[in-house]
C-alpha cells in the first residue's frame, strides 16, 4: 500500500468504526465503498477481514445475546456461512468492473433497504423459510463483494427488533459471515500476509471510532445521523456503478 492510500484506509476505517458503534452496522459498506473508489475492491474487502473478526466479535460480547442469537438465527446463520464461502472462492475470476458494479448495487440496495418504510413483519409459522432464504441471498452476494448487509437489514427490520436487540443480533450474523470469507479470502490467495499485516493495523481506528459510536448510540437517538449517513452512501453506491461503466 501507498503511503497516500494507508492514510485513507485509516481515515476510511476511523469514520466506519464511527457508525458502526452508532447503528451497529455499515462496517463493511463504508470501508469497502470509499476504498473502492481509489484501488482494486478485492483490496479493500482483505483490509476489512480483521476489524470486521474483532469489532463484531466486541460487539456480540457487549450484546451479552450469544445464546439467544444463536437460537433464534441459527437458520440464516448457517446457510449464509456456508453460501458465503463458496461464492468468495470465485472471487479472484470476478472481473473487476463486474465487482465494482456488484458493491455499487449492494451498496444502493443497503441504504434503499434501511431508508424505506420496514417491510411487513414475519408470521412465526414462515420465519426459518424466511431465514433460509435471506441467508443463502446474503452469502451469495457477500462472497463477492463482502456486502450483505442488504438481506440481513430488511429481515432483522421484519423482526420488530430494539435498538438494542438489532445491534447485537447484525453483529452476530456479520461475524458469522466473515468468518467463512476470511477463509475464503486465504483459499484463493486474495489474503497475502501484507495486506493481513495491514488489515490487523486497521483494527486501531476502528475501535477508537466503534468507542466513540457507543458513546453517541446512548446519547442520540440515531434517526437523522442515521438517515444522512444512508443518503451519503447512497450516492456513493452509485458513483461506483458510473464508475464501472465509465472506466
Amino acid at each position: 500500500m501507498t503511503p497516500d492510500l494507508l492514510l485513507i484506509a485509516l481515515f476510511a476505517f476511523l469514520f466506519a468504526g464511527v457508525i458502526k458503534g452508532t447503528i451497529g452496522i455499515g462496517l463493511p459498506t463504508i470501508t469497502i465503498s470509499v476504498m473502492a473508489q481509489l484501488a482494486d475492491p478485492r483490496v479493500a474487502i482483505a483490509l476489512l477481514l480483521v476489524p470486521a473478526l474483532v469489532t463484531n466479535t466486541w460487539q456480540i460480547y457487549r450484546g451479552g445475546q450469544i445464546v439467544r442469537s444463536v437460537r433464534i438465527l441459527w437458520p440464516f446463520a448457517l446457510t449464509m456461512i456456508a453460501t458465503i464461502y463458496i461464492s468468495s472462492l470465485y472471487a479472484a475470476v470476478v472481473p473487476t468492473k463486474l465487482l465494482v458494479v456488484g458493491i455499487g448495487c449492494m451498496v444502493v440496495l443497503w441504504t434503499l433497504s434501511s431508508l424505506v418504510k420496514a417491510p411487513p413483519p414475519i408470521p412465526d409459522r414462515i420465519d426459518r423459510r424466511v431465514q433460509l432464504f435471506a441467508g443463502t441471498f446474503a452469502g451469495c452476494i457477500g462472497g463477492l463483494t463482502a456486502i450483505w448487509s442488504p438481506p440481513m437489514v430488511m429481515y432483522l427490520h421484519a423482526r420488530r427488533l430494539d435498538k438494542n436487540d438489532f445491534v447485537a443480533f447484525t453483529g452476530f450474523l456479520i461475524i458469522c459471515g466473515t468468518v467463512p470469507l476470511t477463509l475464503g479470502y486465504l483459499s484463493n490467495g486474495l489474503l497475502t500476509r501484507e495486506l493481513a499485516l495491514s488489515s490487523a493495523l486497521m483494527v486501531i481506528p476502528t475501535l477508537l471510532g466503534f468507542t466513540l459510536g457507543e458513546k453517541l448510540r446512548h446519547r442520540l437517538s440515531g434517526g437523522q445521523f442515521q438517515k444522512a449517513v444512508l443518503v451519503i452512501f447512497f450516492l456513493m453506491g452509485l458513483n461506483l456503478i458510473r464508475k464501472a461503466f465509465l472506466a
